[in-house]
């Protein structure tokens, strides 16, 4: 059943990729034409294709002295790093967030604690609060990472701590009256509870990471997409901008849904409901 169930999702993913991308090209291409965006500055579809593809590209589509080979590797470049540094982001905030949730569960007086700071963390704007951490963290990969983690931070613990005090009252019970102690129910009951609201939160936060990191890089202005496209815009390279902006989007669906694929697999194995019938 694992195997009908993988399968199945992934064939959803990829028609939902096929689908988002017909439809945001669509967008695209309408609202230039609706707004009448004048194309030295608003790039089509068709203009980041050639950007990246054509060696004989519309005119103002990119520089002259910029090849399609060159902003390509420019391009590719720049998606790994903002890749790398989103990946590190991630890891680095889900793990901060479980740990925190964890915390919450097991000493009250930690959630008492740190509940407030981390409400207040959370209503000062990212933007107003990226430069202050670039200067405490640097501006290297620990700085960007920091900030892509504060994205992904917040919204993963608030979904964690709902899923680990999702467990019924019944099977926490059953450890306590058999002499387990609270650590003794988070690993046996609590933790499998919270597997689904876990695995959400890592699927939402993904393009979340991206963004923290790209946001990041456009402040630091030296590498990765933020940094390019921070390049591009003072240049002029608009063709460079509206493709750096499409790959970015274009990657957080790509591993939105592939993160959805994972979900799918590890709930079927392990989730509350493996082994039922499917439905």
């Amino acid at each position: 059943m694992d195997e009908r169930v993988i399968a199945a999702r992934l064939g959803r993913a990829v028609v939902t990729i096929g689908v988002a991308a017909v439809v945001l090209v669509a967008l695209w291409a309408a609202l230039l034409a609706v707004f009448d965006v004048s194309s030295f500055v608003g790039k089509s579809p068709f203009d980041v294709w050639a950007y990246l593809f054509s060696d004989a590209p519309a005119r103002g589509v990119r520089p002259a002295s910029l090849s399609a080979e060159r902003a390509r590797a420019d391009s590719l470049a720049a998606l790994g790093t903002t890749l790398v540094n989103a990946a590190i982001g991630f890891g680095s905030g889900m793990l901060v967030a479980t740990a925190v949730a964890i915390g919450f569960v097991l000493w009250k007086p930690f959630e008492t604690a740190f509940l407030p700071i981390a409400m207040l963390l959370r209503s000062v704007p990212l933007v107003a609060m990226a430069p202050l951490l670039l200067l405490v963290f640097g501006q290297g990969k620990v700085g960007i990472a920091v900030i892509a983690a504060i994205v992904v931070l917040f919204p993963a613990l608030v979904n964690i701590v709902m899923g680990l005090g999702s467990a019924t009252r019944e099977a926490l019970d059953v450890v306590r009256v058999n002499g387990g102690s609270a650590l003794t129910a988070l690993v046996a009951v609590r933790i499998p509870s919270a597997l689904p609201q876990f695995l959400s939160s890592a699927r939402i936060s993904v393009p979340g990471a991206i963004v923290g990191a790209m946001l990041a890089e456009w402040l630091v202005g030296f590498e990765g997409m933020g940094g390019v496209l921070s390049g591009y815009k003072g240049s002029g390279n608009y063709g460079g901008v509206w493709t750096v902006v499409a790959l970015s989007v274009l990657v957080s669906i790509v591993l939105y849904e592939v993160m959805t694929v994972v979900e799918a697999a590890l709930l079927a194995r392990w989730g509350p409901e493996a082994g039922a019938p499917a439905r």
